[in-house]
């Protein structure tokens, strides 16, 4: 699992890009981010982003020192489902 450092103060987008899973005529019918830990002083998830097959969210937040992973679990047309995982290292940039 790749590791993206994040400094708290920071409102970034992280993204997936599916296309090389996705078989032809398949497209992508629903997405849910996840970030865990989740905890009151955790990053949040904010807005979500689309363009074609990469799917984004932006994360703020965190403290430093703490490390969680973001994880989009996707649906698609032809009833497939997956889901990927990045590590967030938050710290002071």
């Amino acid at each position: 699992m790749t590791i993206f450092p994040k400094d708290p103060a920071s409102d970034v987008d992280f993204s997936i890009d599916w296309s090389e899973w996705l078989t032809n005529d398949e497209a992508i019918s629903s997405a849910t981010w996840t970030i865990e830990p989740s905890d009151a002083l955790g990053p949040t998830l904010g807005t979500e982003t689309v363009a074609g097959p990469v799917l984004g969210v932006y994360v703020s937040g965190g403290v430093a020192g703490n490390r969680h992973k973001l994880t989009c679990r996707v649906a698609t047309s032809a009833g497939r489902t997956a889901e990927r995982s990045l590590t967030l290292r938050i710290m002071e940039r």
